[in-house]
């Protein structure tokens, strides 16, 4: 759940869990019969047989993908019904009111705790904004539209917030920690020449042989048949091999990291370097990815769908799925079974792992789901009644690290600093001022052991370091959300692949199929097979994807 550390907000309802049914499985009905369960069993077949389909189609999932598959489906004449395990709409994305601690509301004063920027690329979901009359604004709060003159990009082991050229001129300063300095920036030219030379060395190393491996991809992204020897080579390592043998000092393997932590959540050593090069070659996503969010928090797109649907039923957790060429019958724990012509899955690899199919997911697709882990995200945000108080400071509110000063992680990992990567993530109102970080991979996996006081002490102490002495005069509330508790998600931002996984054709191929049982379809950000893989936007386009193809397969079932 969320955790909410305000003084006087309630805390939000946690999911509420149905006992199982007890008797027989639903999707194991001959278990334990005897000759009168036959008889009754064939009672109960021939009744269901007769039984009206309630839907043409059942949606699992209310986050991002499933919300867009239903509106889709809706739009094209079909009817839906959507079912989500939790007590809300949203998946991955979700958001709290910092002024009254509700969650899962649409108002100018929340923040968004799971996903939250969109790119002006990021074509599929700044159009269903639009469609539901949702606004979009800079993330930076800059208001300015001059044209920049600016020549530079950000390096490709930038971590930090991505706003678009034309702002840099009137962006306030961010703060960089490395060596034992505080530093600030506000360019690329300017963060480049607070780095040793060494470092700023070795990164143009890593640089030149990651062109190189761009190179030798070619015009491959998510549409490669994935069995040429190219792609095959690519995957063999992890991300930590390939770029790291470049690098040798601290604060440029500590950039890498940093980078992956922001792609992944995850540490280098774990990911495919293949995985990531997509990613690096721009097959995910394109423009300033920290360029837009969404008046209302990104939740405010599926809420808007909720309330123009009217068909979701919340609570109500899909253990099975039975499917047949004649349509799917979904079971819900403690709930009747529902029946349609067809289903769309979406959530993240735990959370259809989860599920029971008859007949069983072909064995390939059990594998690979299980070889895609999830990410390890926790924010962490303070919020000040008085608003955002660093601008008057002429600071961005954007924090980074290289080296860990007093604010590290346990031996043997003393060389790495706790807090990476912070920003002013304060609402659309700016009523109120929101410094979030962001702890993944090992930081996630300590800090998330500390109590919750040691953790908000921690945090203070470093953004009193990062934004001066006058944060000391002030006394945040906090609000605190970690992916991985969440029974449904276990991580964030995505799933990714490890090295040796999306070279294997077989698994390859297994994983571009939608369709995985008859009339069974999956989808989500982490299956989209295109741009915007890993986004919101790869999570809207999935989710339109499978509305097509289910569209496509009940039109030809009534053809026929």
């Amino acid at each position: 759940m969320v955790e909410l550390f305000f003084a006087c907000a309630s805390r939000p309802r946690p999911i509420q869990r149905v006992p199982p049914m007890t008797g027989v499985d639903p999707l194991c009905p001959m278990a334990k019969w005897t000759m009168t369960h036959f008889v009754l069993s064939a009672a109960l077949g021939h009744a269901l047989a007769y039984l009206a389909t309630s839907v043409d189609v059942l949606v699992v999932g209310a986050g991002q993908a499933g919300m867009s598959a239903a509106y889709a489906l809706r739009k094209m004449g079909l009817s839906v019904q959507i079912l989500e395990a939790t007590d809300h709409v949203g998946g991955r994305t979700r958001n709290v009111d910092v002024r009254t601690g509700q969650s899962d509301v649409e108002t100018d004063d929340v923040i968004e705790i799971g996903g939250t920027w969109l790119s002006p690329e990021h074509s599929a979901a700044l159009r269903l904004a639009t469609e539901l009359g949702i606004e979009v604004f800079n993330a930076s709060f800059v208001t300015a539209s001059e044209a920049s003159n600016a020549q530079e990009d950000w390096p490709w082991w930038y971590w930090g917030s991505d706003y678009p050229k034309e702002q840099w001129p009137f962006l306030r300063k961010s703060v960089l920690f490395s060596g034992d300095q505080r530093r600030t920036f506000s360019s690329p030219g300017e963060l480049n020449a607070l780095l040793d030379p060494q470092v700023r060395r070795e990164l143009r190393a890593a640089e030149d042989l990651l062109e190189t491996k761009k190179a030798e991809l070619g015009e491959q992204c998510w549409n490669s048949n994935g069995t040429s020897s190219t792609w095959r080579s690519l995957d063999a390592s992890n991300t930590w091999m390939t770029l790291g043998q470049a690098l040798q000092s601290s604060e440029a393997r500590q950039a890498l990291r940093n980078c992956i932590h922001a792609k992944n959540a995850q540490e280098p050593e774990a990911v495919s370097f293949l995985y990531n090069l997509l990613s690096f070659k721009g097959c995910n996503s394109r423009g300033p990815d920290s360029q837009f969010r969404v008046r209302g928090g990104t939740q405010a797109l599926p809420l808007r769908l909720q309330r123009r649907l009217g068909a979701v039923k919340l609570r109500h957790e899909v253990t099975g799925v039975r499917s047949a060429q004649d349509g799917v019958m979904l079971s819900i724990r403690g709930r009747k079974p529902l029946r349609a012509r067809a289903a769309i899955l979406t959530g993240p690899p735990p959370a259809i792992l989860k599920m029971e199919f008859d007949p069983p997911l072909k064995g390939l697709d059990a594998q690979w789901l299980q070889r895609m882990p999830m990410g390890t995200s926790l924010k962490l945000a303070a919020v000040y009644e008085q608003g955002p108080w660093w601008r008057h400071l002429g600071l961005q509110g954007d924090i980074l690290s290289l080296a860990p000063g007093n604010w590290s992680l346990p031996a043997p990992d003393e060389k790495l600093p706790l807090f990476v990567q912070c920003m002013d993530h304060s609402p659309y109102s700016q009523q109120i001022g929101v410094i979030v970080c962001f702890l993944e991979g090992r930081q996630n996996l300590y800090f998330t052991q500390l109590p919750p006081a040691e953790q908000q002490r921690l945090f203070v102490d470093f953004l009193a370091h990062a934004l001066g002495p006058e944060a000391q005069s002030f006394e945040p509330s906090f609000v605190s959300h970690n992916w991985a508790d969440q029974p449904f998600a276990r991580g964030a931002y995505t799933g990714f692949f490890p090295p040796g996984v999306i070279s294997v054709p077989s698994y390859w191929a297994a994983f571009q199929q939608m369709e995985k049982l008859p009339n069974v379809f999956l989808a989500g950000s982490d299956y989209h097979l295109g741009f915007g893989n890993g986004y919101i936007e790869g999570a809207i386009r999935d989710g339109q994807r499978a509305a097509q193809k289910v569209a496509l397969r009940l039109g030809e079932r009534v053809v026929v």
